[in-house]
């Protein structure tokens, strides 16, 4: 491609989506709801990823303990943990500071438990920090008979929810990403083939006074592009707006909950929207040019 006809290529192609304005806008909509779709798809990867690296490096057993426990019983949870193989720190937290932790991971929701008595609702506990998931069956196993003891807690039945909806998400969202990514590389070649049509006169002329198969061929590529990068652009901004007020309401509202930061996540999704995006232009423009223009 010669540099001084690059101009002439983009120039033909914009005049194009111009001109079929409203197939134009379809093409742009469903490329754009394509990329949505693969957004909150990735999005919601990513933040599940988030969590679960975030619960391995992390992973904490809550010992909820009966009102009636005996010392010697809290003796024994504490020399049980402090002696089993993974166990990094145990701590203990009183009514009232669980009922403050409960308070703070509400955020600005925090007054909703003002006035409530910590010892009516809420249990002293044991929080006992392990070195890693594969520790907690034992240590688990250890403490349940204490009688001191009423519920045991660990973050193991949520991570295999959040497997299983992870699961259902990927399968789901893969599988209407490809439809939509389909019916936008048809829509584009449909857009494309009104110009074609519209142009036949022209691009014969074209071909009988010598122009190149390519030079043909370019300025509908390039169409093609173009309502790929607009889709995928809109798409980008719609979203990473949209994740950026989530974040911060989230942070707001409910800080027990850490997403990850729009600018860690933002930049790499944009660029992949937009290669995307031209993949899909440039494969509608193919399809279009391969079943319509001869050349």
């Amino acid at each position: 491609m010669k540099i001084r006809s690059v101009g002439y290529y983009f120039k033909q192609g914009l005049k194009s989506i111009a001109r079929n304005k409203m197939m134009s806008i379809a093409s742009v909509s469903t490329v754009m709801a394509s990329l949505l779709i693969l957004g909150i798809f990735f999005i919601t990867m990513e933040n599940v990823n988030f969590y679960m690296q975030d619960v391995e490096a992390g992973v904490e057993i809550k010992v909820f303990l009966k009102d009636d426990i005996t010392d010697d019983e809290k003796s024994e949870i504490e020399s049980i943990a402090k002696n089993s193989d993974g166990v990094s720190d145990v701590s203990f937290e009183t009514k009232q500071q669980a009922l403050e932790n409960f308070r703070q991971q509400l955020g600005n929701n925090g007054d909703l438990v003002a006035g409530i008595d910590a010892n009516k609702v809420m249990p002293n506990s044991y929080i006992i920090r392990m070195e890693g998931p594969q520790y907690v069956d034992g240590l688990v196993s250890k403490l349940k008979d204490i009688k001191g003891i009423d519920k045991i807690n660990d973050a193991r039945p949520l991570m295999d929810k959040l497997m299983k909806i992870t699961g259902f998400i990927r399968t789901f969202g893969i599988s209407l990403m490809v439809v939509l990514l389909i019916v936008s590389i048809f829509l584009i070649s449909n857009t494309i083939k009104l110009t074609v049509i519209a142009r036949r006169r022209e691009i014969g002329i074209m071909k009988y006074i010598g122009a190149t198969d390519w030079f043909i061929r370019w300025p509908f590529v390039i169409e093609g592009i173009l309502l790929g990068i607009i889709g995928a652009a809109i798409a980008g901004i719609v979203l990473s707006y949209g994740y950026t007020v989530a974040v911060d309401a989230v942070a707001k509202n409910w800080a027990i909950i850490k997403l990850v930061e729009p600018e860690d996540i933002v930049p790499y999704m944009s660029v992949l929207f937009i290669v995307i995006g031209m993949v899909i232009g440039s494969m509608g423009s193919m399809v279009s040019m391969r079943k319509f223009l001869h050349v």
